[in-house]
C-alpha cells in the first residue's frame, strides 16, 4: 500500500501563535496549583487557604514572566526549553513543600526550588537579551531583579521558621522574592512595551484562554480524585452541579470576556491580568468545594462544611465582573454580573457568620446564581451581536 503524501505546515500557514511547549508548561503550572487545592480538601482551614492564594500568585508570577518572554521573543531554542523544563521541576517541588506542614517536603526544600526557578528566569531573559537585537532593554529590567529574587528565596533555606504568619520571617522572604519578580514585569516591561505597541495581543489572549481552559478542566480532575475510593456517588446532585458550574464559567469567559480582546493600555492590561488571577483562584477553589460536597450526602452532617461556602463562587464572579469592565462589555451585562456578585457576597456573609450550618445549601443557591448569570448573559450576547 502506498503511504499518503504529506506536506509540512508551517506555523504561519497553520495560524499557530502558541507553541506546543508553552501548553506543556501550562499543565505543570495548573497541576502545581491543583495540588494545593487537594491539600486544602483534606485539611480545610483559613491558614491553608491563605497559602493556596499566595502560592497561586507566585505561580502566576512565574507563568507571566515565562509567557512574556515568549510573547516578545517567540523563538523556540534548546536553551529556552531546558530552562523552562528546569523551572517546571522547581515549581512542582515547591508546591510539594511550602505551606504543607509535616505532610510535605520541608519548607527549606521549597525555598531552594523557588531560588532555582527565579534563576532560570534570570538566565532566560539574559539569553533573550543576547539573542535578539531589541531584547537588551527588557533583559536589563528583568534579569537583575529575578536574580535578586533567587537570592532572597535562597535565604529562606537558612532562616529559621516559626508557627506565626506575620511574625514568621519566612512569610516576608516569600513576599519579598515574589515582589522582586512581578513588580518589574508589571510596572516596567508591560508599561514600556505596551506603549511601544510591541505586546502581541493575540498571543497573550490565546495563552490566557488556554490557561483558564486547563484550570476549568481541573475541576473534573478534583471530582474524579475525590470519588476514586467511593463505591457510589454520595451526592449525585452536587456531582451534576460540578459539571454545570464548570460549563457556566466556561460560557461566561469564552463567549463573553475573551472574544472582547485584550486592553491596549498598560494600566488596563495590568488590571486584566490581575482579574484573571482572581478568576483562576475562584475556579480552582470552586472545583475543590463542589468535589468535597459531592462526598457528603444531604442527610449527613460534616464539620468541614463550614469551609465550603459561596466564597469561591464570589471570587469567580468578581473576576468575571472585573474583566467585563476592563474590556468594555455592554452595560446591561456588567450590571447583571454586578447584581449576581452582590448576591453572592450576601450569601457568603450568611454562610461564614450568620448560619454556617447551612453553608452547603447557601453554596447550592450561589451555584444556581452563577448558572443563571451565564444563561442570561449568553442570551444578551446573542441579542447584541444580532442587533
Amino acid at each position: 500500500m502506498k503511504p499518503p503524501s504529506l506536506r509540512n505546515v508551517s506555523a504561519s500557514e497553520h495560524g499557530l501563535r502558541v507553541s506546543w511547549f508553552e501548553l506543556f508548561y501550562d499543565l505543570v503550572v495548573v497541576a502545581s496549583v491543583s495540588h494545593g487545592s487537594h491539600v486544602f480538601d483534606e485539611h480545610p482551614s483559613w491558614g491553608m487557604g491563605t497559602w493556596l492564594a499566595a502560592s497561586l500568585v507566585l505561580l502566576m508570577t512565574f507563568w507571566l514572566l515565562t509567557m512574556v518572554s515568549h510573547n516578545l521573543y517567540p523563538a523556540d531554542d534548546t536553551l529556552r526549553r531546558v530552562l523552562v523544563l528546569v523551572q517546571m521541576v522547581a515549581l512542582v517541588v515547591s508546591s510539594l513543600s511550602l505551606g504543607r506542614g509535616d505532610e510535605g517536603l520541608p519548607d527549606t526544600v521549597g525555598f531552594g526550588a523557588l531560588a532555582v526557578g527565579f534563576l532560570t528566569i534570570a538566565i532566560l531573559y539574559w539569553h533573550c537579551g543576547r539573542r535578539f537585537p531589541n531584547g537588551s532593554g527588557v533583559s536589563r529590567m528583568i534579569a537583575p531583579w529575578a536574580l535578586l529574587a533567587a537570592l532572597i528565596m535562597l535565604s529562606g533555606v537558612f532562616v529559621p521558621s516559626n508557627d506565626g504568619f506575620f511574625t514568621n520571617p519566612i512569610t516576608w522572604i516569600f513576599i519579598a522574592g515574589m515582589l522582586c519578580g512581578i513588580v518589574p514585569l508589571l510596572f516596567g516591561v508591560l508599561t514600556r512595551r505596551t506603549t511601544a505597541g510591541e505586546i502581541n495581543a493575540e498571543h497573550l489572549s490565546e495563552r490566557m484562554g488556554q490557561l483558564v481552559l486547563i484550570v476549568i478542566g481541573e475541576s473534573f480532575v478534583s471530582l474524579i480524585v475525590g470519588l476514586s475510593s467511593e463505591s457510589r456517588i454520595p451526592n449525585p446532585w452536587y456531582f451534576l452541579l460540578d459539571f454545570v458550574v464548570a460549563f457556566a464559567i466556561w460560557t461566561m469567559y469564552f463567549t463573553d470576556v475573551l472574544p472582547a480582546g485584550v486592553p491596549l493600555t498598560a494600566g488596563r492590561l495590568r488590571a486584566w491580568l490581575g482579574w484573571h488571577v482572581v478568576l483562576i483562584f475562584g475556579a480552582i477553589a470552586t472545583a475543590g468545594g463542589l468535589a468535597a460536597l459531592t462526598l457528603i450526602p444531604f442527610a449527613e452532617e460534616s464539620s468541614a462544611q463550614a469551609f465550603w461556602t459561596p466564597l469561591p463562587l464570589f471570587y469567580v464572579m468578581v473576576g468575571i465582573l472585573g474583566l467585563s469592565l476592563m474590556v468594555g462589555r455592554p452595560s446591561t451585562l456588567r450590571r447583571l454580573h454586578g447584581v449576581v456578585t452582590g448576591l453572592l457576597a450576601v450569601l457568603t456573609i450568611f454562610a461564614l457568620w450568620a448560619i454556617p450550618e447551612q453553608a452547603r445549601w447557601l453554596t447550592l443557591v450561589g451555584a444556581l446564581l452563577v448558572i443563571g448569570d451565564a444563561a442570561a448573559g449568553s442570551v444578551m450576547s446573542r441579542r447584541s451581536s444580532s442587533a
